[in-house]
């Protein structure tokens, strides 16, 4: 699919204002000269700027028989536009789900299942979710100091 630089320009610039709006309301950490609306407010002024500048290009290169959105070939497929289509629902059952579950049971069975969807081996599937998911668990915990949910193993996690 393609679409022009002017429309996905504008489109991530109303995104960008609606991330950087929404940062505001984050409260304030105790203690701490910045709080949780540091990041968000950096990300949405980098998106919002280069946003701009995605759609001054596109204003600059449009032409009268361009099409504002053009959809390739691989859109009118049935296995990727099913592969889209399972990809929402398992954010959908992420969010759903992630309480009780938690993070890391979830997040491999997720993987496990895209993998074996895209024909990857069940063994080498296993162990590339299996360490994706530690890697992200162990970046949140750790280094971000975000919990992700626990769910089935909060009394086994550290």
């Amino acid at each position: 699919m393609k679409i022009n630089d002017l429309v996905a320009g504008v489109v991530l610039f109303a995104l960008a204002v609606l991330i950087l709006v929404y940062a505001q309301t984050l409260p304030p950490m105790p203690g701490q000269r910045y709080g949780a609306a540091a990041f968000p407010t950096v990300v949405a002024l980098g998106l919002g700027g280069f946003s701009l500048m995605l759609a001054g290009q596109g204003w600059r290169e449009r032409r009268p028989d361009t099409r504002w959105i053009e959809f390739s070939a691989w859109a009118h497929e049935r296995h990727t536009r099913g592969n889209f289509v399972i990809a929402l629902v398992l954010i959908a059952v992420y969010v759903l789900l992630s309480e009780r579950i938690g993070f890391i049971p979830l997040s491999i069975a997720i993987l496990v299942f895209l993998f074996l969807r895209q024909g990857v081996p069940l063994r080498r599937g296993v162990t590339i979710a299996v360490a994706t998911t530690l890697a992200i668990q162990l970046a949140f915990s750790d280094v971000l100091r975000v919990p992700l949910p626990r769910g089935l193993l909060t009394e086994i996690l550290w």
